[in-house]
C-alpha cells in the first residue's frame, strides 16, 4: 500500500487527539488522554503554565487542572517514572518499567559513592528517616549543597532519593509546590497493581506496540524516540527494530510516496489510512508546546510536517530565530506559524511577545478567527483577562 505524506501526518493528528474537542472534561477524561497518550512529560518552566498541564490543555481545553494531582497523589491512577523523560504514566503500565528499576538497582551504590563518597550508609540513612518520619523531600535534610545549584550540587541525601527513586525503591508520593516527596516503593504502588515484570519479548511488544498506537505508521528508528530508548533500556537498533515489526502478525508494512523506507502501522489502523483524506475533518487551530508528546520526534515533525523544530530556550538570546519559549501553531492538518506567549500574573494578562507564520502559508480569516478563538480560551486557561499583542 502506498501512502501520502499528509495522510500519516492526518492519522497522527488523530492518534495525538489533537482534533478532538471535549465539554466540560471531567477527570476521566484527563486519565483516558494520559492513558491514550501512554505517558505525559512533566517539566519545571513555567513561563506560561508546567507542560504536563499545557499537554493536556492542547486535547482538553480548560479543564481542572488538579484533577491530575488528584489521580497521581490521591487515587493513585498515575505513577511517575521515567518514560520519553521524566513522565506520569499509567500505573497500569507500572510492571513494564520493573525490569529497567532492577537494572538500575544495581547501579546505585557505584554511582552514589562516584558523585557523594558515600554508599550504603548513606542510603540506610535515607531510607531509615523515610521508615521513621513518612514521605521527604530535600528540603527535610540539614546538609548543604555543594554550589548554588544545579544537577551537580544536590545535597547527598536528594541524590540518594534520585537514585533510589529510579531503582523503584522509592516513589514519588506526592509533590508539594512542584518538590517531590519520597516514600518507600510499597506505600504508594497501591497492592492490586501488576509488579511482576514481564518477558523481554512483552516489554518490547508493549513499547513498540503503544508508539505505534500513539503515533500511526511509524520508521523502525521512530520506536527509539517515543519511549526514549535510553530511559527503556532496549538496545535495539533501528534495523533490529524493523527485523522485529516484520515478524509481527498483526503488523503491515506500508510505502510513503517519495520514500525507498517503510513505514509500519498495526493492522487495525490500516483500514484508517484508506479513508483519513476523505473524512478528516480538522480545521481549527491547537496550540502545542515542544515538549507535547506530539512534537518529541523532531526528525519526525520534520518529515511529516515540513516543521523545523526550535525550541530555544536553552540557547543564549543572540542565537535565537524566535522566542525563548514559543510554540508551533497547528492548523488542521499542518503546522502553519510559531507564537510566542508569556503570562504577566500580576496584571492577569497573557501577552504576545511573537508571532511568526511559516513560509509559504497565508493567512485567511477563518485561520485568524480561529487562532483568536484558541488564545482566548488559551488565555481563560491561565487566568488571563486581557491579552496584549507586542508585535
Amino acid at each position: 500500500m502506498k501512502v501520502e505524506r499528509d495522510t500519516l501526518a492526518r492519522l497522527m493528528i488523530e492518534k495525538q487527539l489533537l482534533n478532538k474537542a471535549i465539554n466540560n472534561p471531567t477527570k476521566q477524561d484527563v486519565y483516558n488522554t494520559i492513558d491514550t497518550l501512554g505517558c505525559l512529560q512533566i517539566d519545571t518552566i513555567s513561563v506560561i503554565e508546567r507542560a504536563h498541564y499545557l499537554t493536556l490543555w492542547s486535547r482538553l481545553g480548560n479543564y481542572e487542572k488538579t484533577h491530575l494531582a488528584t489521580l497521581a497523589y490521591k487515587d493513585r491512577k498515575l505513577f511517575e517514572y521515567w518514560a520519553h523523560a521524566a513522565c506520569y504514566i499509567p500505573m497500569e503500565h507500572y510492571r513494564y518499567y520493573v525490569p529497567v528499576m532492577k537494572k538500575r538497582e544495581k547501579e546505585v551504590i557505584p554511582r552514589l559513592q562516584k558523585r557523594t563518597g558515600k554508599g550504603k550508609e548513606l542510603i540506610d540513612h535515607v531510607i531509615q528517616r523515610i521508615k521513621d518520619e513518612g514521605p521527604l523531600s530535600s528540603k527535610d535534610f540539614d546538609s548543604k549543597k555543594k554550589g548554588k545549584g544545579g544537577w551537580w550540587n544536590r545535597k547527598k541525601e536528594k541524590v540518594a532519593m534520585d537514585y533510589l527513586y529510579t531503582a523503584g525503591i522509592l516513589a514519588i508520593s506526592e509533590r508539594i509546590n512542584f518538590q517531590r516527596y519520597y516514600d518507600l516503593t510499597e506505600n504508594v504502588i497501591p497492592e492490586g497493581v501488576n509488579k511482576e515484570p514481564p518477558t523481554d519479548e512483552d516489554r518490547i511488544r508493549f513499547y513498540f506496540e503503544k508508539t505505534m498506537k500513539c503515533l500511526g505508521a511509524i520508521l523502525p528508528k521512530d520506536a527509539r524516540e517515543y519511549y526514549q530508548h535510553q530511559r527503556t533500556r532496549i538496545r535495539m537498533t533501528p534495523s533490529k527494530i524493523e527485523e522485529w515489526l516484520q515478524k509481527q502478525e498483526d503488523v503491515e508494512s506500508i510505502e510513503l510516496e517519495g520514500e525507498s523506507r517503510r513505514y509500519y502501522c498495526l493492522e487495525e489502523d490500516m483500514y484508517r489510512l484508506e479513508e483519513v483524506d476523505d473524512d478528516f475533518d480538522f480545521d481549527d487551530v491547537q496550540l502545542v508546546i515542544y515538549f507535547d508528546n506530539f512534537m518529541w520526534n523532531r526528525d519526525r515533525i520534520k518529515r511529516l510536517f515540513g516543521f523545523e523544530s526550535k525550541l530555544e530556550i536553552y540557547i543564549p538570546v543572540d542565537q535565537r530565530v524566535y522566542g525563548y519559549y514559543h510554540l508551533p501553531v497547528i492548523y488542521g492538518d499542518e503546522i502553519v506559524a510559531r507564537i510566542e506567549p508569556k503570562m504577566n500574573r500580576k496584571e492577569e494578562q497573557l501577552i504576545i511577545r511573537g508571532y511568526w507564520t511559516e513560509p509559504g502559508f497565508k493567512e485567511t480569516e477563518h485561520y485568524r478567527d480561529r487562532l483568536e478563538k484558541n488564545l482566548e480560551d488559551f488565555a481563560a486557561f491561565h487566568g488571563a483577562k486581557t491579552i496584549e499583542w507586542l508585535c
